[in-house]
């Protein structure tokens, strides 16, 4: 186990021995605790106001760190709400891409995607190839790019926004809020950042409006009552495609000898939903959430396959925007697997529509 993900463990877990090894971060947690403290304070008392948009907004977040699956959720979520022929626009911040921080960019116009990866980011440019349709732009300040997006696409041609990774973004008034949580630990150990994994107290639970947790098969939702009465959804993981690096349909996986590569949060998730297809993961090659993939390791990757034998390479959706267009053709074949977040169980059903109609109602108040 590397040490990020004997980090996480203690993180999500708690106590034990390996916990004394975070004492030395109390410090930091409690200073970084007071200036989230402080922010928050500002924008509910009014001493820093937030930007409204002129259409509803509807935020999907979290309150741990990395790997509960924010995007695949605003995937899920935009696509019910354009079976309802609602149109939407997303933003998003642009993490890690070189625009990242500066003006507002379009990735998608809704008819093309027009920014790749490594400019917008790896979560921007799955959102724009997952939603055809649905126009996309990454800045870190939401409300310009909300204005921006608006401007390009033109303002009635969007019914509402739909902001990732957003529930810690008090500078843009949202008119309804999702947070999602990892069922098992969905509160980690309890800690603020560095020494847990929390971006804010349990507390800031009490702001969202509804609750995804995924789960896995057979386990039972958290009790999440002494911090929020927004009802708590299951979100389950599901296989929905394998694919080449272009998008069209790949073979099956049963019983191939490949090669697994992944650069998430959680990439040993990977490695168990690719031998779950019956594969034969010869090799597996975990890299940083979010690595910026070069020719160097695309030459790395193919001496690895040759060496175990696979006559594929394995890898995710989030991977192959960056992967995809270093592969060449002398590579062994590159299989995509694309996994959607689906929200299912008791309550379930119409959360779309409630939220979507939430979002209108307080939208309509406030303006």
């Amino acid at each position: 186990m590397g040490p990020e993900a004997a980090l996480r463990r203690v993180w999500e877990t708690g106590g034990g021995p390996a916990e004394l090894l975070l004492w030395p971060l109390s410090l930091a947690a409690c200073l970084y605790g007071a200036a989230v403290g402080r922010r928050a304070r500002a924008f509910a008392t009014g001493r820093r106001r937030a930007q409204a948009l002129p259409v509803p907004v509807l935020s999907i977040g979290n309150l741990a760190v990395g790997g509960t699956g924010k995007t695949p959720l605003a995937i899920a979520l935009a696509r019910a709400l354009m079976e309802r022929g609602v149109r939407v626009g997303v933003l998003t911040r642009g993490y890690r891409g070189s625009n990242e921080g500066k003006s507002p960019l379009i990735v998608s116009d809704g008819a093309r995607v027009l920014a790749d990866a490594a400019t917008a980011g790896d979560e921007a440019v799955l959102l724009a190839h997952s939603l055809p349709g649905v126009p996309v732009c990454a800045g870190a300040r939401r409300a310009e790019a909300g204005r921006h997006l608006l401007a390009t696409v033109g303002p009635d041609n969007l019914d509402v926004l739909l902001l990732d990774d957003g529930f810690q973004h008090l500078a843009l008034t949202r008119d309804a809020d999702v947070v999602l949580v990892d069922g098992k630990f969905p509160l980690g150990n309890g800690r603020l950042l560095p020494r847990g994994p929390l971006r804010e107290p349990p507390a800031a639970l009490a702001r969202a409006d509804r609750v995804v947790a995924r789960i896995g098969e057979g386990d039972g939702l958290p009790d999440l009552s002494a911090w929020t009465a927004a009802p708590v959804l299951a979100a389950h993981t599901r296989v929905t495609s394998v694919t080449d690096a272009a998008g069209a349909p790949a073979p099956s996986l049963e019983g191939a000898k490949v090669l697994a590569v992944a650069g998430i949060a959680r990439p040993e998730r990977f490695a168990a939903t690719v031998a779950g297809l019956g594969a034969r993961v010869a090799g597996f090659c975990p890299f940083p959430d979010h690595a910026a993939y070069g020719p160097a390791d695309v030459a790395a990757l193919c001496g690895r396959a040759a060496q175990a034998g696979a006559a594929r390479v394995v890898t995710t959706a989030k991977d192959a925007v960056k992967l995809g267009p270093l592969w060449g053709d002398a590579a062994p074949p590159l299989a995509v697997v694309g996994v959607d977040l689906v929200v299912e169980g008791p309550g379930s059903e119409g959360w779309a529509d409630d939220l979507l109609a939430l979002a209108r109602a307080r939208f309509a108040a406030r303006t």
